[in-house]
């Protein structure tokens, strides 16, 4: 090493020309030339809900977390929807990261692993990328960093009041970035671990965990007083969870081709949440005279015939919403709308009903935590358990209690007519004229029923009664799984229907608002995802596994469905593959290194390690890494430092060169 380069690296001012030189690179970012596809508004809708947090509206979701959404909404609140200035702010925070982390290098190894630690963040940072695009990385790699620092202060300087800082700080980090969760209570044991340990330092670290707790109560309350549950962050860990038990085997890079991502859909209408009202929402639509605030819903269950009548509260203009009181678990609700109509020169007054069959031919709601099984106990629907009964009567003369309802012909028998009748209804574009008839092949371990398009549904001899237990291949076949039409609507005679029938409301939906759907989608992803993995448990250890050092290197791909595509996508993706790869590479030869020094900065592993511990078996990539990037930066300056000294060492050993 040139005693020129040490003396740049003994430098005091080399901190702040790495703050320049990544604000620099960050304006370029936002106001040249960024090397991503989603422009200023980003991903995650954080712009749409900063926006609704700026006019004064709720915070419509439990998606995501709260954080980063504020802190875009004050600066629109502040300075207008101009969608760069909390990028520029951005910026301006995520310049502070070299400066902090060459304090927390300072306190744990020498001032020339600290600059260049700070330098080699300064300028090849994937978290400046994220500066140029509303995302919530980039400013929860400032707050972690910052909150790193407090604590590492702390320690040093014994001091509650830095403890106390640091909680605050990584109290906000799980609101901007979920998986993070977990970290303060680790990096608190780190702590206790310790030396010197005591009461004193027992102390600083509850103050420090309380504080966190603190931070989370807010949210957490709120989620709870809406939903029901406790939700500390965000509801959006279940359908992660699932996509990562689809990332298995031969899907192992591309989730979309797994054909289980057909069992997102329920086959049925359900809400998962007995414990909670249903909310039942429509629009209203201006019919023979007749108004909103004058259209009731009647409903009954089949624990409960009594019918009961719940009055509407317009929401916003003509959409109406409808709340049930909350039933128990496996509990059918049979419900209609109806309005009053008044009397005018042509009629008298009348009650107007949604559907037009009302009571006779009611719409149903089906509340149950049974995710996937058959919860139409009471033969309502045509769906694909009615399918799959008929297939396996079909192939191996099994018993069929409801044959009459499905015999579509009317002959007195089933047979393969009434098996494409029964497919078409639930999927009329399976009937789309000049394709060929369905059909059966049938094994002594299973019936497949071969649709129009080449897709095939797979029922197993075993069958065990569930969704998941159908095996759907393809287009037609995947939309089966999911299908579903009232008995009533098809057997119904188009003539009866009076022509002055009006559809006065449309657009229905049983919990369709936020804080009764994705509570819902939470249970039912998690339930997805356990059933996957109860299925092959060996293969989604081994693809866990695998993700543990698949989340520190970038890998784009042609697939339009799994990353990204855009003009300049190709050679992002290989600038980050070669960069991301070979700061892999010395990042772990820092690590021995570290190792063999015995080094204080091995504390930095923990939360390196954290991250790909706590969420390798959900779907991931190399943007949950961005918040620890800095740090492995700190493993990547000891190896470059150590061999720039081996390669001095060797020159100073050969001496200098002479003339022959």
């Amino acid at each position: 090493m040139t005693d020129r380069v040490v003396a740049v690296l003994d430098s005091w001012s080399v901190p702040w020309w790495a703050a320049g030189l990544t604000l620099g690179i960050g304006l370029f970012f936002i106001f040249g030339w960024a090397p991503h596809p989603w422009g200023w508004a980003g991903i995650d809708s954080y712009h749409q809900l900063s926006l609704e947090l700026a006019r004064g509206e709720q915070f419509s979701t439990t998606d995501v977390p709260w954080g980063y959404a504020y802190f875009i909404a004050i600066c629109y609140r502040l300075f207008g929807e101009r969608t760069w200035v909390p990028l520029v702010v951005q910026a301006l925070a995520n310049a502070t990261v070299p400066l902090v982390l060459y304090r927390i290098v300072l306190a744990l190894a020498d001032r020339r692993t600290a600059a260049l630690s700070a330098l080699l963040v300064g300028a090849f940072s994937f978290n400046t990328v994220y500066v140029s695009t509303q995302a919530s990385d980039a400013m929860c790699t400032v707050i972690f960093t910052a909150s790193l620092w407090c604590l590492v202060r702390g320690y040093q300087r014994d001091s509650a009041g830095w403890f106390a800082l640091s909680g605050v700080l990584a109290g906000l980090m799980p609101q901007f970035r979920p998986n993070l969760l977990l970290l303060p209570p680790a990096l608190a044991v780190a702590v206790l671990l310790v030396r010197p340990r005591g009461w004193r330092r027992f102390g600083q670290v509850s103050l420090y965990l309380a504080l966190v707790v603190a931070m989370l109560t807010p949210w957490t309350l709120r989620n709870y007083r809406l939903t029901g549950v406790a939700i500390p962050t965000s509801t959006h860990g279940g359908e992660q969870l699932w996509y990562g038990t689809l990332q298995v085997g031969p899907y192992l890079e591309d989730r979309t081709r797994n054909p289980r991502t057909a069992f997102e859909s329920a086959a049925f209408d359900y809400t998962s949440l007995p414990n909670q009202s249903i909310v039942i929402s429509a629009d209203s639509v201006a019919c023979r005279s007749g108004r909103g605030d004058q259209t009731a819903l009647v409903f009954w269950t089949d624990r409960d015939p009594r019918r009961s009548r719940v009055a509407a509260r317009s929401v916003d203009g003509g959409a109406l919403q409808f709340e049930v009181p909350r039933q128990t678990d496996a509990t059918s609700v049979y419900y209609y709308f109806e309005q009053q109509l008044p009397a005018t020169a042509e009629r008298p007054a009348a009650i107007a009903t949604v559907p037009w069959q009302g009571e006779a031919a009611p719409l149903i709601a089906f509340v149950s935590t049974d995710h996937f099984g058959d919860l139409d106990r009471h033969d309502d629907l045509l769906d694909v358990f009615d399918l799959a009964r008929l297939m396996r009567h079909l192939a191996w003369g099994e018993p069929l209690p409801q044959a009459r309802r499905l015999d579509r012909d009317g002959n007195g028998g089933l047979n393969q007519y009434d098996l494409a009748a029964t497919v078409a209804a639930l999927v009329p574009e399976a009937a789309g004229r000049g394709r060929p008839g369905v059909r059966l092949r049938t094994t002594a371990e299973s019936t497949t029923l071969v649709l129009a398009d080449g897709s095939t549904l797979r029922v197993p001899r075993a069958f065990g009664g569930r969704q998941t237990d159908l095996h759907p291949q393809g287009g037609l076949a995947g939309t089966l799984v999911s299908r579903w039409r009232y008995f009533s609507e098809l057997n119904a005679d188009p003539a009866a229907r009076p022509r002055a029938t009006c559809e006065f409301v449309e657009r229905i939906q049983v919990n369709g608002v936020f804080y009764r759907r994705e509570p819902h989608w939470m249970n039912r992803y998690a339930a997805l995802a356990a059933d996957n993995i109860s299925r092959d448990p060996a293969a989604f250890a081994l693809a866990s596994l695998y993700r543990i050092p698949r989340l520190f290197i970038i890998r784009g791909t042609g697939e339009v469905a799994t990353t990204y595509q855009w003009s300049s996508g190709p050679l992002a993706y290989a600038a980050g593959t070669a960069l991301s790869s070979l700061y892999l590479v010395v990042f772990l030869a820092g690590v021995v290194i570290a190792y063999r020094r015995r080094s204080a900065v091995l504390w930095l592993l923990l939360p390196i390690a954290y991250v790909p511990l706590t969420i390798c078996f959900v779907l991931t990539n190399m943007r949950y890494t961005i918040t620890v990037q800095p740090l492995m930066f700190v493993f990547v300056a000891m190896a470059v430092l150590a061999a720039a000294g081996r390669r001095a060492a060797r020159h100073a050993r050969r001496g200098p060169r002479t003339a022959a």
